[in-house]
């Protein structure tokens, strides 16, 4: 993987970058992955998965991958944007990968209370 880890990104236009690039570098499996965690902060308590997703279990003593690094930076980092900031990663996210984000809103809509 080309990008390496950022030491101390602590402007959010250069968190929000780090995580495009990483997304760009990113496969189809570790983007269903964060998928499945953005969807999870987007729409907290409304998306049934098992804690600590199954991803992250292992029977080895292996240090983590870089993919699950760049997870935890990520999560790090939204948990502590504004909503407008989150609601710009959003839209830079559909301008890259508009399928992507057609999908999470799929998924987002289902969600709905039905009431």
């Amino acid at each position: 993987m080309s990008g390496c880890m950022p030491g101390r990104a602590s402007d959010v236009g250069e968190q929000q970058a780090w995580v495009l690039r990483w997304f760009g570098e990113w496969g189809s499996g570790e983007r269903e992955e964060f998928l499945a965690e953005l969807l999870d902060r987007v729409v907290p308590g409304k998306v049934t998965r098992l804690p600590g997703s199954l991803g992250s279990l292992s029977l080895t003593h292996r240090p983590p991958s870089i993919f699950r690094c760049q997870l935890r930076l990520w999560d790090g980092w939204f948990r502590n944007w504004s909503v407008d900031q989150r609601n710009l990663l959003l839209h830079r996210l559909e301008e890259r990968a508009p399928d992507f984000t057609a999908r999470l809103y799929r998924e987002v809509a289902l969600t709905a209370d039905p009431r």
